[in-house]
């Protein structure tokens, strides 16, 4: 079942725990009366609230580990090493595999959270445009967590309030995915109504839902529904905004938090000197936010997942500028090779050091070794993808130039050649989208959208190694939740 119990002691300690938009912790005596009805009563309660609903993407169980390896190990571009559930690696996973189970329980603890928060702020009395702005954000985040849920599970249950009285009616069986999909566009259309734009922001604010955001993720929700008119339209009120624009320097992308391309990213850093999306302590023991291991010989790195020779293999060769070895300056910028140069401990990068020869780069620099923790935050969704999505909807639409125009604004950035090329040739809308799937494999490497690419695309069963379709499209439904949930029935083929 969705264990709205668990929920609500977990979202009573993190709202105790969670900051409010000053630069102090709220100070809250936790009496032994103290319920999710009483709790919200000002303004400084809303804001932990909803601070709470975003930590529940900061969890060990999302970006700082398990959903990592629950979408990149499998695909194509990384190796599964030195972890627990290898079986991700090979398509070999039963329905109770530990990462799985756990990216399902923490998304609906942050829809738990959501709900609550849109169910108790409006009677709280605050400004309006606080108020509005919060349940922006509350609506935002429940339609992202289903978002989540939705494209790795496929039909999901659909929870919209938090039932804090009557835990059975949280046993409910599954919506269609269609169903999940036009709850998501619906929450998704209101947040963009209610939220600010990101320069609407003050710094001590950096990070939160905007409106922007909310666009993007709507235009992204109808990509994948095939409601690419729809998809073309808010991508490009996204792009035309004026709100975003892709940094110069390709290799800052993941060094500086909440760059000028960033769209939505997991808060991990404090922000402006304020600490409003720290790590929920309540939820996990993790010292650090995301999970970095040692490479062998104590070198620091994120060692559970290897880029693969087929991953480097990807990037085209390139003799303009900024070419780095006769190659797209990104393979450069994404994955430690022989002879790269490494930290001042050992100066170069040794192959010997991981099983594929090659260990990921991007979001690892500095490079931090055993003590160290790496807290950077974590993008879920910016400018450069919001452009090769609005390439794949104009294409989908019949606009081809305008698609190769949009592609070709990534590769600027990075001083590859416009398209056409010897090898990506773009006269017909096949070899478009044959460009689209290369540019988003190297434009985007180990930002976690390689294996939802292929799954919506139906290439997964031609590319990845051990994926069965239909079986493989969604993964299981965890069996911790089918043993309490005798509505909830098995995804086929499990």
């Amino acid at each position: 079942m969705i264990k709205q119990g668990k929920y609500i002691a977990l979202f009573l300690c993190a709202v105790l725990l969670c900051t409010s938009c000053g630069d102090e912790f709220l100070e809250i005596e936790p009496p032994g009366s103290l319920t999710t009805g009483t709790f919200y009563e000002t303004e400084a309660d809303a804001i932990s609230g909803i601070n709470s609903a975003y930590a529940s993407l900061q969890t060990a169980s999302m970006y700082s580990e398990n959903y990592p390896k629950a979408v990149e190990a499998g695909t194509d571009d990384v190796i599964l090493h030195n972890a627990t559930a290898l079986s991700l690696d090979s398509w070999t996973f039963a329905a109770d595999v530990n990462p799985i189970d756990l990216i399902w329980q923490a998304c609906y603890e942050g829809i738990f959270r959501s709900n609550l928060v849109r169910q108790q702020i409006p009677s709280i009395e605050m400004a309006d445009p606080l108020r509005d702005r919060i349940l922006g954000e509350a609506l935002f985040l429940r339609a992202l967590f289903y978002w989540h849920l939705t494209t790795l599970f496929g039909d999901v249950p659909l929870i919209k309030q938090a039932d804090t009285e009557n835990l059975e009616r949280s046993l409910k069986p599954k919506s269609t995915q269609q169903e999940i999909y036009q709850f998501m566009i619906g929450n998704f259309k209101k947040a963009s109504s209610l939220l600010p734009l990101r320069s609407e922001y003050g710094p001590e604010n950096l990070g939160r839902a905007t409106k922007g955001a909310a666009l993007a993720l709507l235009g992204k929700v109808y990509l994948y529904d095939e409601k690419y008119g729809l998809a073309e339209t808010y991508f490009d009120s996204v792009i035309t905004s004026g709100q975003y624009q892709l940094i110069d320097d390709y290799s800052k992308l993941w060094v500086e938090d909440n760059n000028g391309e960033s769209i939505f990213e997991v808060q991990y850093r404090d922000v402006g000197g304020n600490a409003w999306a720290t790590q929920d302590a309540a939820t996990s023991n993790e010292g650090n936010l995301r999970l970095y291991l040692n490479l062998p010989q104590g070198r620091g790195g994120f060692a559970n997942l290897l880029p693969t020779q087929d991953l480097v293999d990807e990037f085209e060769s390139h003799d303009g500028p900024t070419a780095i070895d006769g190659k797209d300056p990104r393979l450069f910028y994404n994955i430690f090779r022989q002879g790269d140069p490494y930290d001042e401990i050992d100066p170069v990068y040794d192959e010997s050091w991981t099983p594929t020869g090659y260990a990921m780069k991007k979001g690892m620099l500095p490079i931090h070794r055993n003590e160290e923790a790496n807290s950077r935050n974590v993008v879920l969704i910016r400018f450069a993808d919001v452009l090769l999505m609005a390439a794949e909807a104009a294409n989908a639409n019949g606009k081809q130039n305008k698609a190769v125009d949009l592609i070709n604004r990534v590769r600027h950035r990075v001083g590859m050649p416009d398209l056409p090329t010897a090898e990506y040739p773009v006269g017909n809308s096949q070899q478009i989208f044959r460009a689209i799937v290369h540019e988003r494999r190297v434009e985007l490497a180990f930002e976690y959208h390689r294996l939802n690419d292929l799954r919506r695309w139906e290439l997964a069963d031609e590319e990845l190694e051990g994926f069965e379709f239909p079986k493989h499209q969604y993964f299981p439904i965890p069996q911790s939740e089918l043993y309490v949930n005798s509505e909830l029935e098995q995804n086929p083929n499990y």
